[in-house]
Order: structure tokens, then sequence, then C-alpha cells
């Protein structure tokens, strides 16, 4: 992929305050897009809206809490006005509590299926309706999970939801190839965040893992940009596994 072949292209990349989604956004800020940071909790003074600047394009922080219909569809709206259109839809955004199943509760299950799933779902139609469509183009890239296809212990709805975004990102793909918007998804194992390293269960899995490392950040989005490249838009419906072979299939 070229240095600068995302130039000209505006890309929205959901929770991209921090961690993956940051580097994300700073990898696709690299290769030449604006960039639209869309986060809870992003500010004019967050770090990635610093470091994408710096990097010759325009950058717009949207503040938007996902489990609010309302304020995605106001969001969306605001950013299209703002940059014009939106080419390229990153949707990383998502929640991790880790809990058995015999103590998840009903509002632990909401918070993560909203987020993950519901959430990823509207922000999609919302950019499609708004931008993509009026447009006939379109690259939207979903992040699921190692654990939608094969759930760790402790994760049962967070799996669910990443097995869900799966089967969105083939139901996005079969209905709107037609307007020349492609959907495709990059499943990451286990990388190198915050979350990951804040306890010691990777160091158990670490054996299961052929490469025998942690993933880097900067593997996932360049996973990511590689499918927002034109040339390769012959690739739809695709789900990108980024896991140092713990899964093949």
């Amino acid at each position: 992929m070229k240095e600068k072949e995302l130039s000209g292209k505006v890309a929205l990349v959901t929770g991209a305050a921090n961690g993956i989604g940051k580097c994300i956004a700073e990898t696709l800020a690299k290769k030449g897009a604006d960039i639209i940071i869309l986060d809870v909790a992003v500010t004019p003074d967050s770090e990635v809206i610093s470091s994408c600047r710096s990097l010759g394009v325009r950058v717009m922080p949207l503040v938007c809490d996902l489990t609010d219909m309302a304020n995605i569809e106001g969001a969306v709206s605001q950013a299209v006005d703002t940059m014009g259109r939106i080419d390229i839809l990153i949707n990383n955004a998502g929640v991790y509590p880790a809990s058995p199943i015999l103590e998840v509760t009903e509002k632990q299950f909401d918070f993560v299926i909203n987020i993950n799933l519901k959430g990823l779902f509207f922000v999609t139609q919302a950019v499609v309706q708004k931008s993509m469509l009026p447009n006939n183009y379109g690259r939207i890239v979903n992040i699921s999970s190692s654990d939608g296809k094969n759930p760790g212990k402790g994760v049962s709805i967070y799996g669910a939801a990443k097995a869900g975004v799966i089967s969105l990102t083939k139901s996005f793909a079969g209905e709107l190839a037609g307007h020349n918007i492609n959907a495709n998804a990059v499943a990451p194992g286990w990388v190198e965040s915050e979350q990951v390293l804040a306890d010691d269960r990777w160091k158990d899995i670490l054996s299961q893992i052929p490469s025998h490392r942690l993933g880097k950040l900067s593997e996932i989005a360049e996973a990511v940009a590689f499918l927002c490249s034109d040339c390769v838009s012959y690739i739809n419906g695709e789900i990108l596994d980024v896991n140092g072979g713990l899964i093949m299939d």
C-alpha cells in the first residue's frame, strides 16, 4: 500500500481516543486520510487529535455516546456537514468486561451488546445513509475478535457480540455491494493493549499462539488500512484474522 494512498479520503474511526482505535486513526492519517475521531471521551486536547493533525491532515473530534441512537444520528450529521463526506468507516469502539456466565447481570449484558453490536449497526446505518449512498462509495471495516469465533472463559457476552459483528459484516457486504460500498472485518487475537497487559492472563495463552508473542497495535492498524485501499476493492465480506495463528480457518 502506497504511503499516501488514502489522500483525499475522509475516515471516521469510533472508539479512537486511545488503544487500538488511536493507532488505527494515526495509521490512516499517515496514509493521507482526513480523520474524524468519534468517542465518548475525546476532546480537542486528546493526544490522538494532535498526533493525527501533526501528519498534515484535517482532524475532527466528535463526542458521541453509542448507546444513544439520537446522539449517533446527530453526530454523523455533524461529521458530514463539517468534513463534507465520510468515505471510510472503522467500527472499532467496544467494551470488554469479563464475567463468568452465571454472574452476568442484565445491566452488563445490555452494556456490552449496546456498544459492541447495536451501536456499531446504527453508526453504520447513519454513515451509509448520509454519505456513502449519496456518493456511491464506501469502505467499512469492523473490528471483531478471535473471541467472536472461539470465545475464552468469562467473555460470553463479548464473544457473542463479536460473533454478531462478523454476521453484520457479511450482511453489510451483501446488501451494499451494488453501491460500491465494501464491508470487511478484522478479528484481532491477543495484542499488546493496555487492557490485555493489565493482568497476567496473556501469559497463560502465549504457549497456544504459534507465533509465541502478542500482536502489536500497529499490526492490527495496518490490516485495517489494507482493507481500506481501493487496490483491494474486490475483497468484500472478508473476516481477516490477525492472531498469530491462534485460530486458522
